[in-house]
């Protein structure tokens, strides 16, 4: 499968340099007028979704931020009830008027867009730090669309860590939130595998590790004594065109040019992707062959779902798969997987 890449720059061209923003998406960029009235088509239909999103979620902040105080809802509640926003029945008009403008975002696919998303959703996550919308599990795909793969790592990790504290308190603005950094994303994968693992972080651990392998791979001058741990048209599709990942190159041992290091390293993450590959068949049948062929309308929102069914997979293969079509040789990888071909 070939991956795709996702566009920056101008939304015809791709120049990167002088560019002008639509002043109704705000997330889509042109390197000059002619190109922004030729692309006006194509992308009226975004821009005005997204102008309307945002007008909406800034009617709602409005009302907030002019709402005097009382017993119901404090004064400034973006200052004095950040950490508890969901607790203050007030603010959740605007919380479900912000999410709905990252849904709108949604359309415009390109780097700009994906980062305001990122943003807002952290910024959600920063107001409601119990996230009883469920924006963590959207965060780890953005982040590894835009190549933030410690950022990513760290954040599943922290949410992972949390979760085996049952006596967090959510409420307790004090308490450290978000705060693990440049955890060691090489490290042993046991502790996300469990009973009732998060899927979507899951799918997202295992992109992340897959991503780590090629990279450990593409780095070894000599790729014929891996052959059998990936298959060779996958090593040939990923060459030259997976982005240098930070984590990777500040590993001295991995960096040395030591090819039995290296070798050492593709072991260790070939098992731990394994683990994780299993835990997210166990934990829903139908993920993995349907990322392999998505034969589904991933616009189209399940209104609920439960653990394992064909809702859920849909849920976090439309929050995830953009980010697996865009990592060169992943979803080959886990078609490889399936067959029984690594």
């Amino acid at each position: 499968m070939v991956a795709k890449e996702l566009p920056s720059g101008c939304g015809v061209c791709g120049q990167e340099e002088g560019l002008l923003i639509c002043s109704g998406c705000k997330v889509l960029s042109y390197c000059g007028r002619d190109h922004q009235v030729a692309d006006r088509p194509a992308h009226k239909s975004a821009c005005s979704a997204i102008r309307r999103a945002r007008v909406k979620m800034e009617e709602e902040e409005q009302i907030l931020r002019n709402h005097p105080g009382d017993f119901m809802m404090p004064a400034d509640p973006f200052t004095n009830s950040a950490g508890n926003f969901w607790s203050v029945l007030g603010t959740r008009d605007y919380m479900r008027a912000r999410f709905a403008l990252v849904e709108a975002m949604t359309q415009v696919d390109n780097a700009q867009s994906v980062k305001a998303q990122l943003d807002h959703f952290m910024d959600m996550l920063r107001l409601c730090r119990s996230d009883n919308m469920g924006v963590r599990d959207l965060v780890p795909g953005l982040m590894l669309r835009l190549n933030k793969d410690q950022e990513c790592y760290d954040f599943i990790k922290w949410w992972e860590v949390v979760s085996d504290n049952p006596r967090y308190d959510w409420g307790n603005t004090d308490l450290p939130y978000l705060d693990i950094k440049n955890a060691d994303i090489f490290e042993p994968v046991e502790r996300f595998c469990g009973q009732f693992p998060d899927l979507s972080h899951l799918s997202c651990l295992c992109l992340l590790k897959i991503k780590l392998l090629l990279e450990v791979m593409r780095l070894g001058q000599s790729t014929a004594s891996l052959g059998p741990v990936v298959p060779r048209e996958i090593l040939d599709l990923i060459q030259s065109s997976i982005p240098q990942i930070p984590a990777v190159c500040v590993s001295h041992d991995i960096m040395s040019g030591d090819s039995d290091v290296r070798e050492t390293m593709v072991d260790k993450l070939k098992a731990q992707i394994d683990a994780v590959f299993n835990a997210v068949e166990e934990a829903n049948e139908h993920f993995w062959p349907s990322l392999i062929d998505p034969d589904l309308d991933l616009t189209e929102i399940p209104e609920s779902y439960s653990a394992g069914t064909v809702e859920e997979m849909i849920l976090v293969l439309r929050y995830n798969y953009d980010a697996w079509t865009e990592t060169p040789g992943a979803i080959d990888f886990i078609k490889a997987e399936v067959d029984g071909d690594i």
